[in-house]
């Protein structure tokens, strides 16, 4: 009886552990706009969790209103040259309800140095938004977890 309890404690970490590792290496950053920063990893390479390569960094704001508004930066913390990417990044507001994950995708637009857009209402929190961007042939993907 207590290795069943000891499996099936074990098995309920596990996932969620995983999902809390994030995308590309850990950051201690402080935002430039007051938000949450995070890695920008290749989209290929997300799986590899903290693991993944640091490409740039990605500074995330809310409004109250429900608008969102992505910086791009380098490694420094330096603005990019928004040449360098699309006019529009794809983006992904997930949440769990119920032990079921909920996907609501959004467009961002680059406008006034941040790709802006309005971000569907979460089903709960924490929530998550994945973001990807393409620079060239190349999509890359900023995952902002455990928003509230």
């Amino acid at each position: 009886m207590k290795a069943l309890l000891i499996v099936a404690a074990l098995s309920l970490a596990a996932p969620a552990a995983a999902h809390d590792e994030g995308h590309g290496p850990k950051l201690t950053d402080g935002g430039r706009m007051g938000g949450v920063v995070t890695a920008v990893v290749l989209a290929n390479e997300a799986k590899l969790g903290t693991k993944a390569a640091l490409q740039y960094k990605a500074e995330l704001t809310r409004s109250d209103d429900g608008t969102v508004r992505v910086y791009l930066y380098d490694t420094e913390m330096k603005p990019l040259e928004p040449a360098r990417f699309g006019k529009t990044a794809k983006a992904v507001l997930l949440s769990q309800k119920k032990k079921k994950w909920s996907q609501a995708p959004f467009t961002l637009t680059f406008m006034d140095g941040a790709f802006t857009g309005k971000a569907p209402k979460a089903a709960s929190k924490p929530f998550n938004i994945d973001v990807n961007f393409t620079e060239g042939k190349i999509t890359l993907l900023a995952a902002f977890d455990g928003l509230d």
